[in-house]
């Protein structure tokens, strides 16, 4: 007979069988550190090589209806018998008997067509403008590969600084901080391999680079299903819009100290970043990093959060997540949209302090080593409004900050299962809202 922790039993009960057999590390706050924590599963796939036409994959920009996701589900009425011991805390171990095919049954969610962020109409707005703003996007996160080849065109660079010279040559206190900085190893390294798989993923969804491209193979799970020109499609402009890298999070836990995270918004601002993406969070807040948030200039976007320990998503009203919760007007806090319209079951919510939601389930982006992966989570949601947001302040000249929240948050797809989830009951539509009239 198998023997299972009792929190195990909730995982068996709702086990979703992903694109890839890869494992599962769903991160959610901690409610008893002061740490920040990434809210992101996987990475799922392994592709190889790299290129420009994995946005076939991309149902967040063109939904068409052909996705589904099966989960494997334990069905408790075919067991024979279930052992619960009781200890002082309630139960504290289940035994189940052996575990076939039989014991599990099949729930499948379809897409829905339409169910994406709106974009090749945005796309065409933004083509035919002619005088477009650079925007440079701090991402605050684990580490970055700016040697990424859908990547390495998007990257901040600071011109006051000569690279590999061992000089502070701007006076900034920085030695060689080219093209951001490691606030965890207070260097200048901002890429270490594996542990930054969460950064640069949010930066691919941001601004990997539009039409380029070498014909590979796309490997899911070890099966090659198809070949196409590589890599996928970032939803602003490389050209004008360019990533800061800002690793302040790392580790095999993705954990990050307020001081590390505070330090990088000062950095980012006084280095002239405009928005500020933020996939992360944690129970706690320390009124120094409240703060930095309240008193910066920057547009932030971070991610509502995954949950608790199982994955379940709460509000975050009644229980806050930080900086998700704050209230503040530079804030805008993003919910994780399924491919179905409703929000993913580990999503947090709130009517209050969930502003929108966005595609954040199976997201196909970059990670280090030149290769693409699937990730679920908010923190794939929250770099979909972070790009979305750079590309409308690039492209509308006449906008302040605050207005461009205002036009992301106005213009949002009504969605019914969003109502009272979410402040605007809706999900990012970036055509709309690059279309919206200042009054």
């Amino acid at each position: 007979m198998k023997r299972l922790p009792a929190g195990i039993i909730s995982t068996l009960l709702s086990l979703t069988m992903t694109l890839t057999p890869c494992s599962m590390s769903a991160l959610a706050a901690q409610e008893n550190s002061r740490d920040f924590s990434l809210f992101f599963s996987g990475p799922g796939v392994a592709a190889l090589s790299s290129g420009d036409e994995y946005s076939e994959y991309q149902w967040a920009l063109n939904n068409t209806g052909r996705l589904r996701r099966t989960e494997k589900v334990l069905n408790i009425k075919t067991l024979d018998h279930i052992y619960l011991h009781y200890g002082e805390n309630g139960i504290d171990d289940i035994a189940l008997p052996p575990l076939g095919p039989d014991n599990f049954e099949s729930i499948n969610t379809d897409a829905v067509a339409n169910i994406d962020i709106n974009i090749e109409d945005a796309w065409k707005t933004y083509s035919e403008t002619e005088n477009k703003r650079t925007v440079t996007v701090a991402i605050i996160d684990t580490g970055i590969d700016t040697t990424h080849s859908d990547l390495k065109d998007s990257i901040w660079v600071n011109e006051d600084e000569i690279p590999g010279d061992s000089i502070d040559n701007d006076g900034n206190g920085y030695v060689d901080d080219v093209n951001g900085w490691n606030f965890v190893s207070n260097s200048n390294e901002i890429c270490t391999g594996e542990e930054d798989s969460h950064g640069t993923h949010g930066a691919g969804t941001i601004a990997a680079a539009w039409n380029n491209g070498d014909t590979v193979l796309i490997n899911i799970g070890g099966h090659i299903v198809g070949s196409s020109l590589g890599g996928i499609a970032g939803i602003t402009d490389s050209t004008h819009v360019k990533l800061m890298v800002l690793k302040a999070l790392g580790g095999s836990e993705g954990k990050g100290s307020p001081e590390s995270v505070i330090e990088a918004i000062k950095y980012a601002e006084a280095n002239g970043a405009d928005i500020c993406n933020l996939s992360f969070g944690s129970s706690n807040c320390t009124p120094e990093f409240e703060a930095a948030i309240r008193d910066s200039k920057m547009l932030f976007v971070v991610a509502a959060g995954n949950g608790n320990q199982y994955q379940i998503g709460y509000d975050i009203d009644k229980s806050p997540v930080y900086p998700a919760s704050l209230p503040y007007d530079n804030v805008i806090t993003v919910g994780n949209l399924l491919f179905n319209g409703h929000l993913d079951e580990s999503s947090n919510y709130g009517a209050t302090s969930v502003d929108l939601a966005a595609p954040g389930t199976y997201i196909l982006s970059t990670i280090p080593g030149d290769s693409y992966a699937y990730m679920s989570g908010t923190s794939m949601a929250a770099p979909m409004v972070t790009g979305a947001a750079a590309l409308i302040y690039s492209a509308r000249t006449d906008l302040s900050l605050q207005d461009i929240k205002t036009a992301i948050l106005s213009t949002v797809h009504k969605l019914a299962p969003l109502k009272g989830k979410t402040a605007t009951g809706g999900m990012l539509d970036v055509s709309a809202a690059i279309k919206w009239t200042k009054n």
